[in-house]
Order: structure tokens, then C-alpha cells, then sequence
């Protein structure tokens, strides 16, 4: 942009398909020139997913009416459905639906990596959630790196998150190693009621267990040891702590993510929440407490 920006023709409309929009809105008013409009724009979903029906946001940061209206007459051929935001608006929504979810899963595989587990060959990470969350992991691990990098990197709403969540893990652990049932028990139900209120009060939960079985990873079936699910609880616990309501945002998740991580996030973060008792200073004894995620 620095280099081929201020050559750009007068009059032009010039726009971006990034993910995120700040770094991108920010090189276009350095470096084009004032009589350029820009006119963002992000498709949610990936080049091999049929544009028709899903959502494309559209970013007037600096155009007149009459431009943004050509500019919509010339996507209109993708059959998406449009979504109009500022760019502020469109990264803070982004980060509100994948930036602390996104953390979460990191985080599990690169605990499961450093202790050298295949996490569906351990009893405690078999049937029902278990397998869900491996599997949102996996299908993260296998995406390419700069998408998540630049997620929680580049987009200014999402530190805040990461922070957040992190102070979430290490708080909540911190009570369930102190065996502090009562006080636990109290935040996690706070949290999933700001979280999941009125929007959750008439839904069952998006998945069952019989369901969720059938993609075990696991060749046999093990008993089960009791897990804490803490990676889980503190992404309620974050939403919570920094006003976020995910059921509000879905609009910009995108047509992988929604079903396989945002919808399942919200499902299980949900599930986590409605039963407190899965905590594992519940069901773990204090010698064996550790952060099992």
C-alpha cells in the first residue's frame, strides 16, 4: 500500500477483504489519497464454500452513498447476504465470537503437545464434550496459522479478550485447587446466567451426549475420569466479566465456524455452565486436582 497507494487513480474505489479491519483502514488513509473512497468489505467464509446466503459485511469508512451503492451492485452477483457495519463494529463482533474461543483450543493443543498426549487415548478426554472439544481443536491446528495469529494480534478488541480470558483460567483454578466449592459455584452460575439468559431460556442444549459420542476418536471405551473442564468455564467466566453476549454477534462467524466451533462453543460453554458440579473441585479430589482443561 505504501508503495502503489498514492498512485492510485482519482476518483477510485478502493477496498479490502481482510479479516480484520484496522490495520487494513488504517494503511488505506495513510497512504491513499484524499480524493480516493474506500469502501471495505469481508465475505465470512473460506473460497471453496458457495457465497450464496452467507454473510458479507460491508464497510462504508470513507465513500459517498452513490459509491457504496456501486459497490453493492457489484457484489450482488455473489447472492450473499449483506451486512452493513463500520469497521470498529466489524472487528469488536469478530473478536466477541472467536477470539476467546479460538484461545481456548490453542491452548488445549499446545497443553496436549508439551505433554506429549493424543488426548482421545486418555480416559479422561473420551465421549460426550470430550470429543467435541478435540475435534474443534484438530480442525483448528489443521487451518493455516496467520489466521488466528492475526485474529488475536492485529484486531485491537481481541487483546482485551485474550487478557481477560487468561485472568479467567487462572482465577477460577486458583478456587478450584483452594477447594472453594460455594464461592466457585456462585461465579459460574453468574456467569452463564449474564451470559445465556433470555436468550438461552427456552433452548435445550444444542447437542446431546449420544449425539456427540459418535465422534469419539477413541477405539475403545474407557471409564471415564472426571475432568474440570476448566478451559471451558472460563470462556463463560470471560464473556461475562467483559459484557459479551455471543448470541448477539453470530452474524459474523462464518459458515465453518458457526457450526463447528462457534455454535458448539456456545453449546458446550453453555453445558459447563448449566452444571456447575463439573468443576473439578466438585468431583476430583485435592491431591489429584490439576489443570486437565
Amino acid at each position: 500500500m505504501a508503495e502503489y497507494g498514492p498512485s492510485t487513480k482519482v476518483g477510485a474505489i478502493v477496498g479490502g477483504q481482510t479479516s480484520c479491519k484496522a490495520p487494513e483502514l488504517a494503511a488505506f488513509d495513510k497512504y491513499l489519497p484524499s480524493d480516493v473512497e474506500i469502501v471495505s468489505c469481508h465475505s465470512l467464509h473460506g473460497p471453496a464454500v458457495d457465497p450464496t446466503g452467507q454473510p458479507l459485511v460491508v464497510i462504508q469508512h470513507r465513500a459517498s452513498q452513490k459509491s457504496v451503492a456501486l459497490c453493492v451492485k457489484i457484489l450482488s452477483c455473489l447472492n450473499s447476504k449483506l451486512v452493513f457495519l463500520s469497521g470498529d463494529k466489524h472487528d469488536r463482533i469478530t473478536a466477541d465470537t472467536q477470539a476467546v474461543t479460538h484461545a481456548a483450543f490453542l491452548s488445549m493443543g499446545t497443553a496436549w503437545a508439551a505433554n506429549k498426549q493424543f488426548p482421545w487415548e486418555i480416559n479422561r478426554y473420551i465421549g460426550g464434550i470430550e470429543n467435541v472439544k478435540i475435534n474443534i481443536t484438530l480442525r483448528i491446528y489443521a487451518n493455516k496459522w496467520h489466521v488466528y495469529a492475526g485474529l488475536a494480534i492485529l484486531n485491537p478488541a481481541a487483546r482485551e479478550q485474550i487478557r481477560q480470558y487468561a485472568e479467567s483460567v487462572t482465577e477460577l483454578f486458583k478456587l478450584m485447587l483452594g477447594g472453594h466449592r460455594e464461592e466457585l459455584t456462585k461465579r459460574i452460575k453468574t456467569a452463564g446466567a449474564a451470559v445465556f439468559s433470555q436468550h438461552a431460556a427456552d433452548q435445550t442444549l444444542l447437542l446431546a451426549d449420544d449425539v456427540l459420542d459418535r465422534f469419539s476418536l477413541a477405539e475403545t471405551t474407557k471409564e471415564r475420569k472426571p475432568n474440570n473442564h476448566l478451559s471451558l468455564l472460563a470462556i463463560v467466566d470471560c464473556w461475562w466479566k467483559l459484557g459479551i453476549v455471543p448470541y448477539d454477534h453470530m452474524i459474523c462467524s462464518t459458515p465453518v465456524s458457526r457450526p463447528q466451533r462457534q455454535c458448539v462453543c456456545v453449546s458446550v460453554s453453555k453445558y459447563g455452565s448449566a452444571f456447575p458440579h463439573l468443576a473439578g473441585c466438585h468431583r476430583i479430589p485435592l491431591s489429584q486436582r490439576e489443570a486437565v482443561g
